[in-house]
């Protein structure tokens, strides 16, 4: 029985178009001239009608040009039509930065969708500290609302940048009091907005000092430190020009003694940033300190310190705000003697007031203990005292402000991971002092059941390990083996769905009780001890490549830190 069969001949589009723009060169069977200033360019109706709408409703719509072979077009540079129409007929174009902005006109002239989204991301290849407000305004003007957008995001995450540059000194005082308005802007503090309009009104002095009151009102002189508002803002030539802005600095100073009129001024939005708190340094001193990654600019960032120095701690971030939850500190009982307190202490840390406050207390004071959050509470696991490693688990409410007890792991574990995945909570590793080992095992809580299981072990066991999650995997990474005075740099992972594990990528460096952290779907490993050192090196594992690699180091070597993302 004979059946139809139908072929699809790849190369037949390429070939046809390869003749008609031959044809187009050697000026034959042409039946359109586009008139463009003084240049004209010979085509085919056929061809520009087949790639852009605005030329396809020109010839057939009954217009005045459809009957003409001389058409005259308005709106476009003749550059920019000589490498449109080549694209027409190739469908292949060279975007540089020299032809961008008019082939991205032209393709906006002649409504070629497809053209547009290609300049378009070309141009957002091309974002940087020094261009993005042009660009930011290239595509307003030509209304690219994901070009806008994405250049206007670029903006906010990289302010203290990009009011260092030309672009913005030249910024239009509209769009200046428009970008210092938004709560969006990304800045460690309202002291480097205030600045940058200083700076932008002090370059061209002569003609800006009108603009003073619309600049400067845009400042949250509130956030402001007092100190600063009294010897550098109150006492300034520019805020003595405008009376709107004297009173709304009287108005800040007296804010500022009043903490629930603090509380409602709406903050700038800090970016979201990788915080590590506490742990012990190469002193043996335990910290008190904190600081914050800044993954966009690729820096470490002082931040406030605790309240209580500690060391093996456990963090979380909960509702915004960055919770330390117990430790260890060593104190001295006598003269000759320095014991280690255990510590039931929690502090949150608001990273918009840039305070910490302290929080109710464990039940139970222990160090070496894993902290997360789920569903609205935050859950402390395990951990150790001098005498022995507990299973026990609480539970934070911080609407209550209260710890309550949760069902027992089924293992005692000081310094085991835990990580969140899938809406449950994975336990790993971690040391029992009954047994003096290191535990392989790993546990899964389930908040529906309320019941704890045992899932696949890990092929190492150790204890002080980092556990991370990342889409349905679980990561356990580093740790240290004690009765062999072992260190790790070993990563494996846990499938959660087939229920098994795989190692991967080992790190560059041993690290036990490093801090571990997960943002734009990267790992990022601090810090940790290798047996000698307490590292201030960072790595950072993307999980497409299996590779790790280095970023920006924090100040301070810790090891046996808290971290989270707030």
């Amino acid at each position: 029985m004979i059946q139809n069969r139908v072929y699809t001949i790849s190369l037949h589009t390429n070939s046809a178009f390869k003749v008609m723009n031959d044809l187009r060169w050697n000026k034959e069977l042409c039946d359109i001239v586009l008139c463009i200033e003084n240049q004209k360019f010979l085509a085919h109706k056929v061809v520009l009608a087949g790639c852009s709408p605005y030329l396809l409703a020109m010839f057939t719509n009954g217009m005045l040009e459809t009957a003409k072979d001389h058409v005259e077009i308005q709106g476009i540079d003749p550059v920019a039509m000589e490498i449109i129409l080549a694209f027409m007929y190739t469908g292949t174009i060279e975007i540089t930065v020299e032809n961008v902005q008019i082939v991205l006109g032209g393709a906006s002239m002649l409504n070629m969708t497809s053209l547009r989204n290609v300049c378009c991301t070309f141009l957002q290849s091309q974002l940087a500290a020094t261009n993005c407000l042009g660009i930011h305004s290239f595509a307003d003007m030509y209304s690219c609302e994901d070009l806008k957008n994405v250049a206007q995001r670029f903006i906010y995450q990289h302010f203290p940048e990009v009011i260092q540059t030309e672009e913005f000194f030249l910024t239009p005082e509209q769009d200046v009091v428009r970008l210092l308005r938004s709560d969006q802007l990304q800045v460690d503090n309202e002291v480097e907005v205030y600045e940058a309009a200083i700076s932008w009104l002090t370059y061209d002095l002569k003609n800006r000092g009108h603009c003073c009151c619309s600049i400067l009102q845009q400042i949250r002189f509130a956030l402001l430190d007092k100190d600063y508002l009294i010897e550098r803002v109150y006492k300034s030539d520019f805020i003595n020009r405008c009376l709107k802005c004297q009173e709304r600095v009287a108005v800040a100073l007296k804010i500022r003694n009043d903490n629930q009129a603090l509380a409602l001024i709406g903050c700038r939005s800090q970016p979201q940033s990788i915080y590590v708190v506490g742990g012990r340094n190469d002193a043996e001193c335990q910290l008190s300190s904190c600081e914050r990654y800044d993954v966009v600019r690729d820096r470490w960032v002082p931040q406030e310190c605790m309240q209580i120095s500690r060391t093996a701690l456990g963090s979380a971030t909960l509702d915004g705000l960055l919770y330390a939850v117990g430790g260890e500190c060593a104190f001295t009982s006598n003269i000759h003697t320095i014991d280690t307190r255990y510590l039931g202490h929690v502090e949150c840390y608001d990273p918009l007031r840039k305070k910490w406050s302290q929080r109710s207390s464990l039940k139970e004071a222990r160090s070496f203990i894993a902290v997360v959050s789920l569903r609205g509470n935050l859950f402390a696991l395990g951990g150790a005292d001098n005498e022995s490693s507990y299973n026990t688990v609480e539970c934070y409410s911080p609407a209550e402000d209260k710890w309550r007890y949760a069902p027992s792991m089924k293992q005692r574990r000081g310094g085991c991971g835990v990580a969140v995945c899938d809406g449950k909570i994975y336990v790993a590793g971690g040391y029992d002092k009954a047994y003096r080992t290191e535990r392989a095992s790993v546990e899964c809580f389930d908040p529906e059941t309320r019941a704890w299981t045992f899932v696949a072990e890990m092929e190492k066991a150790r204890s002080g390990l980092a556990l991370v999650a990342m889409d349905h995997y679980i990561y356990a990474i580093g740790g240290r083996l004690r009765h062999t005075d072992q260190f790790f740099s070993i990563a494996e992972r846990f499938n959660t769905q087939t229920q098994q594990w795989t190692s991967i990528t080992s790190m560059n460096r041993t690290r036990a009780w490093p801090a571990v952290a997960v943002f734009d779907n990267k790992i990022y490993v601090m810090g940790g001890y290798d047996g000698h050192t307490r590292l201030r090196s960072v790595e950072v594992y993307d999980a497409e490549n299996n590779q790790w690699s280095y970023v920006s180091s924090m100040n301070a070597g810790r090891a046996g830190c808290g971290s989270s993302v707030v």
